[in-house]
């Protein structure tokens, strides 16, 4: 995985940095973030005398510090110690998951934003929440653009926890790969000079078939051959907007490789690093 960010992912955080302090644009077209207010906890005090005067018993002076009169110093009025919060959205989840596969070292920062209890959603305004919200869908945007080869930053991802070992095209373990089927599979460490390695099941039939993985949208072809032996891997899209999904199969990456077709489109193969 790549280690640090762009230049142009660097300048989309330092931007993001401010996304809190300024409201949305009223055309923003990335969708609006259901901002229900948290809940607070109210006592107006109110007594009805004769039915068409009414007077209002205003505190003024609470004499704790912050206006609340519950003495904890938090401003929220209910005593508990804790600011309220807004629920972090799935859609700034994602960002982070993304982030995290981009820029490591400053995912720390990012979640300290627009993580659960993070300055965006706690002890701020609505508007200022609707910014986060905002930032975060173009942030994503951005980042499948300028790094389409990271799955976290995909609709669609799934970890190596979740990969099916008993599926063909899996990683290499101790330089080894088990069987798929009847036939046993190649041990690609690093194949074509590309990092990772990747199991190659064999192809198979007179038309040279490659089993299919279905927890990719890449497609199995027939690429290596060894000794008189053809091989299968997984070829897919380094701009994984064409067809979208997982790219790859579940904790794999679509490693550059290849020309790109006759429309400029680059081509990969699937490998686990």
């Amino acid at each position: 995985m790549q280690a640090s960010a762009s230049a142009s992912w660097i300048v989309v955080f330092a931007l993001l940095g401010t996304a809190c302090a300024e409201p949305p644009d009223n055309g923003d077209t990335a969708g609006s973030l259901d901002t229900a207010a948290p809940e607070t906890e109210s006592e107006s005090g109110t007594q009805t005398e004769t039915g068409t005067e009414t007077e209002t018993e205003t505190e003024t002076e609470t004499g704790d510090g912050d206006g609340d009169g519950d003495g904890d110093g938090d401003g929220d009025g209910d005593g508990d110690g804790e600011a309220q919060c807004w629920d972090a959205p799935d859609k700034c989840l994602k960002y982070l998951t993304c982030f995290g596969a981009i820029d490591p070292e400053q995912l720390e920062s990012a979640e300290a934003m627009y993580g659960e209890g993070g300055s965006c959603w706690c002890d701020s305004t609505e508007e200022e929440a609707q910014a986060c919200y905002s930032a975060c869908v173009h942030g994503l945007t951005d980042a499948v653009k300028d790094h389409p080869t990271a799955n976290e930053c995909q609709d669609s991802y799934c970890t190596i926890d979740e990969l099916d070992p008993t599926l063909p095209y899996g990683p290499v373990v101790d330089g080894q790969c088990p069987a798929h089927g009847n036939s046993p599979q190649l041990a690609l460490i690093e194949p074509f000079g590309l990092a990772g390695s990747v199991c190659a099941p064999k192809c198979s039939g007179l038309a040279n078939y490659c089993p299919e993985h279905p927890q990719t949208s890449a497609a199995g072809t027939c690429y290596l051959t060894v000794g008189d032996t053809n091989y299968c891997v997984n070829r897919c899209w380094v701009d994984s907007t064409l067809i979208g999904g997982t790219q790859c199969q579940c904790g794999a990456r679509c490693q550059p490789h290849g020309s790109p077709d006759g429309e400029g489109n680059m081509r990969g193969i699937c490998t686990f690093e």
